[in-house]
């Protein structure tokens, strides 16, 4: 019995050194990801019933993305704020934003995603944008103060 264990012995240490060679083999080639960067590039001020293009910006790194699986702007006043999912059901989908009347952004190359809004009523809105791009999630907000015409002249 002793001889079989002599014999055994070298041919397990000889599979863990093959195994412990190739994990780090594949550790060594597999960078980890890089998170997502979105800048929002919207108005501080706008005019009521003015056409206004809601962009933003997504990187990687250095590097622009513009292949974003979604890019949605949800804009509400900052008094109505729109009630968050439940806990359970974790991130709302596309499908579940639009339905809130989130608006899709069309990608303008170089990273830049853009959606026109027309704002009808004076205030203070919150602008959100939901982006998804790979495993990554992201949903920087900014605010917007909505003037009427006459307020924006002076």
């Amino acid at each position: 019995m002793s001889g079989q264990v002599r014999w055994f012995m070298p041919v397990i240490i000889l599979l863990l050194t093959m195994v412990g060679c190739s994990n780090e083999e594949q550790s060594q080639g597999t960078e980890p990801l890089e998170m997502i960067k979105v800048q929002l590039m919207v108005p501080d001020e706008v005019s009521i019933k003015e056409d206004v293009a809601l962009q933003m910006k997504l990187t990687q790194g250095d590097r622009p993305v513009d292949d974003a699986d979604h890019v949605q702007f949800q804009v509400w006043n900052e008094e109505n704020e729109p009630a968050a999912p439940a806990a359970d059901k974790g991130m709302m989908s596309p499908e579940d934003l639009e339905a809130q009347g989130a608006i899709t952004a069309a990608s303008a190359g170089d990273g830049i995603y853009e959606a026109n809004y027309t704002f009808e009523e004076a205030g203070v809105y919150v602008v959100q944008v939901h982006v998804t791009a790979g495993s990554m999630h992201a949903m920087p907000r900014t605010k917007v103060t909505v003037v009427s015409g006459e307020a924006a002249a002076q």
